[in-house]
């Protein structure tokens, strides 16, 4: 006597299983291709914000005072915080080793974000400038 199997309806356990795992692997991969994307764009912007307040504040350097020597730092309106370090240059003198006609300094600003990873954004500039000319009475 034979027995009739029944028809087989549904999935079996194992099939569920796997198929879980593989929903499991794509969704991890798709989270991971977003939250890298929103890691790009917050670094881009932390890059952009701290090349335009750093380039602002090196151009300002030793325009209307003198440089401040040595090491200062701050943190700007937008929250980023910055070091910087101005050491002095050479001086130019004039002809025949005159009295100085110009003088110069190196400064080097450092830019970090408030919180993240220790990202940084450096700019360095060397600067000249001109002294205001002597008077000399025969």
């Amino acid at each position: 006597m034979r027995l009739r199997l029944k028809s087989r309806e549904g999935f079996s356990l194992i099939e569920l299983l796997a198929a879980f795992a593989i929903l499991a692997m794509t969704l991890t991969q798709l989270l991971n291709g977003v939250s890298g994307g929103a890691r790009n764009e917050s670094r881009a912007d932390f890059l952009f914000r701290a090349a335009r307040q750093g380039a602002a504040h090196l151009e300002a350097l030793g325009v209307d005072n003198p440089p401040p020597f040595g090491e200062t730092s701050g943190r700007y309106p937008d929250g980023l915080f910055w070091f910087l370090s101005v050491t002095p240059g050479r001086s130019v003198t004039g002809p025949m080793n005159q009295a100085p006609i110009a003088t110069s300094f190196h400064a080097r600003l450092e830019i970090k974000k408030p919180s993240g990873y220790g990202e940084t954004f450096t700019l360095s500039t060397v600067k000249i400038k001109a002294l205001e000319p002597q008077l000399f009475s025969p």
